[in-house]
């Protein structure tokens, strides 16, 4: 099958226009990530303390934040906890706190 330079012109820029977007998305995902790692259980109670949080417990990351979406709450959480150090852990093997911006 023969392709015109006009078609194969238009093939590669929406290659390169898919390459570029895909580069981007990854990119902005490194760039702005969310917190991937626990915090100090002094720094987490400060954000327990205040007024204008929410505190939220499940067993794993994912139930977490499945439990704070059916209450209205904002992914991901100002700070995670867990006694274990689990949070981050796949497949979810215990209890994990997380801190929610009401």
């Amino acid at each position: 099958m023969m392709f015109s330079p006009i078609t194969m012109g238009a093939r590669v820029s929406i290659r390169s226009l898919l390459l570029l977007t895909l580069i981007n998305f990854v990119m902005a995902l490194k760039v702005f990530p969310g917190p991937r790692h626990e915090m100090q259980e002094a720094d987490f109670l400060d954000l327990v303390e205040r007024e204008d949080t929410v505190l939220v417990q499940a067993r794993g990351l994912d139930a977490l934040h499945s439990k704070a979406l059916r209450q209205g709450l904002a992914v991901p959480a100002l700070g995670y906890w867990s006694v274990e150090g689990l949070c981050f852990e796949q497949p979810a093997r215990g209890l994990c706190n997380g801190v929610f911006q009401r």
